[in-house]
């Protein structure tokens, strides 16, 4: 009796950390999950395990580019689920670009449970792939921002990363490196990457609370006009547009410093491997003026389509992936940044990166994760990418053209696209 009783529990405990049962029936059935290049393995492990203990399942997890997932749901949301999976990954930036103009399209698994189940995560995350108070994705990957720098650059220049406190220290010691070594301080070219971490490290972006364009707000102006002052002091790389460009910077030591999300610490020991032990982390400067030392850049989610025939089935499982410690455990060692809160505490994620002379990488990034606020993209976000892009691409490295003037117009062409309010200032 007592045998019976021990193997019972424990098969409940089993059944409850891999999704159990839906409805009071076990879970049968096939569910397909479409997701991009580094997250195959993690997941491919998790349904491993998962069918194992659900034997009557069959979970795919197909491998579609980032941005052909993309494009397949743009088409396929048109076609009404046509052609689609049960469920996708998608980044935090597209999810109200989707979810908004077409929300019955997915499905609302806050519903299902996830909205009770929003705490296990960063506030900043839950919201991300929230719809009308309710949460419509899993949250999955982080980006929380650091910023990379060359230990070997700043000893050679005098410099120590803790004099850098502020963006005007920045500035300050981005000089004095280039001049004792040679190096660029960071660099950019038509992607708006550095104005979007420092417009989040305020809660500001593109649009505000309201959904107006805020493109001419005093934070913005503010942002911008030290993009450009760092662009006349000599500090910014100018490279040619594209992420193979980017990772060049990266093989080559083109550049001292590097604002970027978690997740460079893998591309960094992929494509620079001869740079062991020469790379570090400190947290973000800041401005002092309301702004935080943190900010995201990049992560993404699960979302789950209405098009799906077993929606318990992949319920069970993004759930058992994203909300269960194992499993996170094993995506963090594959090279993802969870966004699981208990990860954070455990001693693999505590521990010291040999490639990062033994820095706890990941400690500092957990410590971001804490601060980061959170941003409502809206479903214009692409549009204002775009357009800030070209200003900062023509106007901040090129040095070609008024600010002022060049911000009106991108706030124009937005307007014209979207319909939505310019907020102007005095």
């Amino acid at each position: 009796m007592k045998k019976i009783l021990l193997t019972t529990i424990a098969s409940t405990l089993i059944a409850t950390a891999f999704g159990g049962v839906a409805n009071g029936k076990a879970l049968s059935g096939n569910t397909t999950i479409w997701a991009w290049n580094i997250n195959i393995p993690p997941l491919k492990s998790a349904a491993k395990e998962f069918m194992q203990a659900h034997p009557n399942t069959h979970i795919k997890i197909s491998l579609v580019g980032g941005g052909d997932i993309l494009e397949k749901l743009s088409i396929g949301l048109i076609a009404h689920g046509k052609g689609l999976p049960d469920a996708l990954l998608m980044q935090d930036q597209h999810f109200n670009s989707f979810v908004g103009l077409y929300p019955r399209s997915f499905v609302n698994v806050g519903k299902m449970g996830m909205d009770k189940l929003a705490n296990l995560f960063p506030v900043y995350k839950s919201n991300a792939f929230k719809y009308k108070s309710h949460m419509y994705g899993f949250p999955f990957d982080g980006g929380p921002v650091l910023v990379f720098y060359r230990r070997d650059v700043f000893a050679k220049a005098g410099v120590k990363p803790s004099q850098i406190k502020t963006w005007n220290d920045f500035l300050k010691y981005g000089k004095i490196i280039k001049a004792k070594t040679g190096k660029f301080m960071f660099g950019g070219n038509d992607d708006d990457s550095v104005y979007r971490i420092m417009m989040e490290q305020y809660g500001k972006r593109y649009y505000d609370k309201n959904g107006n364009i805020d493109l001419k707000s005093p934070r913005s102006i503010k942002v911008l006009k030290f993009l450009q002052k760092m662009n006349k002091a000599g500090i910014l790389h100018h490279r040619a547009a594209g992420w193979n460009s980017f990772l060049r910077e990266l093989t080559r030591g083109t550049v001292a410093a590097v604002p970027a999300g978690a997740w460079l610490e893998g591309n960094i020991e992929t494509v620079a491997p001869k740079s062991k032990g020469k790379w570090g982390v400190m947290p973000l400067p800041v401005n002092g003026d309301g702004d935080v030392g943190s900010a995201a850049y990049g992560g993404s989610a699960f979302v789950m389509l209405q098009k799906s025939k077993n929606k318990a089935l992949t319920y069970a499982f993004l759930k058992y992936f994203t909300t269960e410690l194992h499993p996170q455990l094993v995506a963090f060692k594959e090279g993802l940044f969870p966004t699981l809160n208990k990860v954070y505490k455990t001693k693999e994620f505590n521990a010291g990166v040999p490639f990062f002379k033994g820095q706890k990488v990941w400690t500092e990034a957990a410590k971001a994760v804490k601060i980061i606020r959170p941003i409502d993209f809206t479903n214009d976000f692409h549009y204002a990418e775009l357009e800030m892009g070209k200003l900062q691409s023509g106007v901040i490295f090129a040095d070609g053209g008024n600010l002022m003037k060049r911000l009106d117009q991108a706030a124009q062409a937005l307007h014209s696209r979207t319909g939505r309010k310019i907020n102007e200032y005095k």
